[in-house]
């Protein structure tokens, strides 16, 4: 099973960041990245954990390579998903109406091929 150091450097590489350019975005400095990705450090605090599996929309057993499940859908779909969810009636209306106009469009651009 996987290590928190290869899941770590795999969500990494699948963001497309260097490890500089994620110390930056983490708040951590770079030889932490590499730390981590090395094995040589993990997280000690369960709030650190908490906060990469949220960056990187993962849970957290599954960082620590305990589980191989991910979500099924990313940060900003989740977030779509319970704004719609919070919605009253009217607001689902007109979001479906929206999207309606957009399915119908790309419906036509299909057709039309």
């Amino acid at each position: 099973m996987a290590t928190f150091a290869d899941r770590f450097k795999q969500l990494r590489e699948e963001s497309g960041l260097t490890q500089e350019e994620l110390s930056r975005r983490l708040g951590v400095s770079k030889g932490t990245v590499g730390n981590y990705e090395s094995g040589a450090r993990t997280p000690r605090k369960l709030d650190d954990l908490n906060s990469l599996a949220d960056y990187f929309n993962v849970e957290i057993d599954y960082l620590l390579g305990r589980s191989n499940s991910r979500p099924e859908y990313d940060l900003e779909e989740q977030w779509i998903i319970s704004c719609y969810r919070n919605a009253d009636e009217d607001t689902r209306l007109g979001i479906k109406s929206i999207l309606r106009r957009f399915d119908k469009k790309d419906a036509h651009v299909i057709s039309a091929s």
